[in-house]
Parts: structure tokens; sequence; C-alpha cells
């Protein structure tokens, strides 16, 4: 009979956080498979020659770091190796293949950290056993372009795993949020003033944006049409004496360090944005456990 040691019948943790669940995979399993629904971090094992394949939704990649750890990959190399692909002869994913953006995270220094697959799949090998306590995240993220065409730049501006593309190319608003729908992306919603803050360092605060902001179903009932969501109650940073709806024909939103209510009809730039989906708390399939059977 076969039996696995009784610390494996615990094998997961599901934490809480304020927008998403993590699953922590216990150090005591070598090896299985993983599919990321949105988080998952694993405790690197004690065991040696320990392979992981993991998975996440099609359409999108994998980001990996190191959690609360003094050491980078580079660092940790002699103790793990994370591969693009599944395949036997898959590359390893290292600093210096990964793309690197003008502006966003990048441009400050902050994605050094982290490591991002070419697709859905990739392999992470634990080739010894670390010296000390070491977890290595992985979230599903969003591909992020170099550019949605002409005029256009994008970059990891937020977070690791969403993606934001101004286009400079001047449309109305409608028409912007065609654009950005082309691109598979959504016009901007800015939800918090971290996240909008993030786009005046990327791109500056002199530049008139359109956003996805519109009361024009209703008047004086502010929406994030790319959501659906009201913007009542929640975060708001009008400029002083706005909206004021000028000549009755103001309904949609552009920002230029502060919101602005405008004709829909008038030509600014704009902001794209794609983040993951939402997932459940618990979002991580949990593997079967491939420890050295031990013998009644």
């Amino acid at each position: 009979m076969t039996l696995f040691p009784a610390g494996c019948i615990l094998i997961a943790l599901s934490l809480l956080s304020s927008t998403h669940g993590n699953t922590i995979v216990s150090r005591e399993l070598c090896g299985g498979s993983l599919h990321v629904e949105n988080s998952v971090v694993i405790d690197i094992p004690l065991l040696e020659n320990c392979d992981w394949e993991i998975q996440t939704d099609n359409d999108h990649i994998l980001v990996f770091d190191l959690v609360h750890q003094d050491l980078n990959f580079e660092q940790s190399k002699e103790f793990l190796a994370i591969h693009d692909g599944l395949g036997k002869d898959s590359p390893m994913i290292k600093q210096g293949n990964q793309k690197h953006h003008e502006v966003g995270l990048t441009a400050i220094n902050k994605l050094n950290r982290y490591l991002y697959s070419t697709s859905s799949v990739a392999q992470v090998r634990f080739k010894n056993a670390p010296t000390s306590s070491l977890k290595l995240r992985i979230q599903k993220a969003v591909d992020c372009p170099f550019s949605i065409g002409v005029e256009s730049q994008c970059g990891r501006v937020v977070d690791e795993t969403s993606c934001y593309c101004a286009t400079f190319t001047k449309r109305t608003q409608p028409s912007q949020t065609t654009f950005c729908n082309s691109s598979q992306m959504k016009l901007l919603a800015i939800e918090t003033y971290a996240e909008e803050q993030a786009i005046y360092a990327a791109w500056g605060a002199t530049i008139n944006f359109w956003t996805s902001g519109s009361d024009v179903y209703n008047e004086g009932t502010w929406i994030w049409e790319s959501t659906g969501a009201r913007i009542y109650p929640g975060y708001a940073n009008w400029a002083t004496f706005e909206p004021n709806n000028n000549e009755n024909s103001e309904d949609c939103i552009f920002i230029v360090n502060g919101w602005y209510d405008y004709s829909c009809a008038s030509t600014f730039d704009a902001i794209c944005e794609a983040h993951p989906p939402d997932s459940p708390i618990v979002s991580t399939t949990l593997p079967s456990p491939t420890l050295p059977p031990t013998t009644a």
C-alpha cells in the first residue's frame, strides 16, 4: 500500500486579500501541474529535482516573482529555472530576453523583479533545495504590446499584470471606444487615485485623454461605459467647477490633471487598458502530489 506523509493532506492554504485570493502550495509537494486562475505562491520545496508544469487561460501569459526575498532570479538560478513552454527543450526565461517598454514600471526599473512567459504555459524546475525559505509567486497577466498602431505607446503602467496603451491619434470619444475594442482593450476607467497618478507619471498631466466616463444615457448619472460601473459612490477627481455640462452638451469625461466633462464629439487622444479577468477567491486547481511514497 502506498502512503503519503500526513503533511501532504494540507497541501494548500487559501488566503484572502482585498482583490483576489492567493493559493499557497506547500513545500512538501515536489512537482505536478498547476492551472493559475489568478495567483499562486509555491513554497519552494526542500527536495531536489522538482518540476512543475504551469498553465493559465488561453490568450494570457504568466508572470513570476520571488515573494519578500532579498534574492533576485539571477542570484537564485542555482535553485530554480523557469522555462518558456512545456517541452524539454523550452528556452529558459531570463531578464535579458524580456520585453522592455519605454513607459510604465520598466521605465522606473521596477519590473526587474519579474519574469514573463510568452504564452500561457511554462515549466518551473527546482533543481536544488534552497538554504533558506523561498517563495515563488505566479500570476496570470495580459500580454502587453509595444504599441497598438500608429502614434501609440504601451507599458505596464500600474501593475505587473495589466497593460495600458496611449493612442495619440485624436478621435471622438465613441471612436476611441471602438479603437480600444478593436485592439482587445477597453477605453480607460479610472478606479483609484494611484491608477490616475500612474498614468500621469507615464504620459504627463498636460495631455487631454478621453476616458470611458459618460452620462450620455442619464444626465447626471456618471458611469464608466467600459465596465458599466457607476462612478458614484467611488473615486472621482473632478477639476474645480466640474462637471458643469456647459451648453447642456458635455456628456463625456477627459482627463488632464483632473476630470472634465466635454462634448463627446470633440477629438482627443485616449488611454486603452487591459486587465486579467476577475477570478474567484480560491483560484487554483491543486495538483496531485508526487512525493516519493513510503511503504506501510
